[in-house]
């Protein structure tokens, strides 16, 4: 896969994830923790797809961050649809 297919792929991805996350944020009654996570959530969505260069060069260092970044919005989205699902 070259360099413009993964950008191409990942900022489909970030696209849809992004409304997808948007909608569950308008629609869903979060606590205010919640409401404050999901922008930088949406936001770091967007960080693979403008640095897909850094993923391309494979270091251990940025796929490192990158393994560390999507634990951490899959986790805040688990717990997000885990607290809507509650009430």
């Amino acid at each position: 896969m070259t360099l413009s297919q993964a950008r191409r792929n990942q900022l489909i991805i970030a696209a849809i994830s992004s409304v997808l996350l948007a909608t569950l944020w308008a629609v869903g009654d979060l606590p205010r923790s919640m409401n404050y996570a999901l922008p930088f959530v949406i936001a770091a969505l967007w960080v693979p797809a403008f640095l897909a260069h850094k993923q391309r060069d494979g270091g251990l260092v940025w796929n490192a961050f990158f393994g560390v970044l999507g634990i951490a919005v899959i986790g805040v989205i688990v717990r997000a649809v885990w607290l809507i699902g509650r009430s």
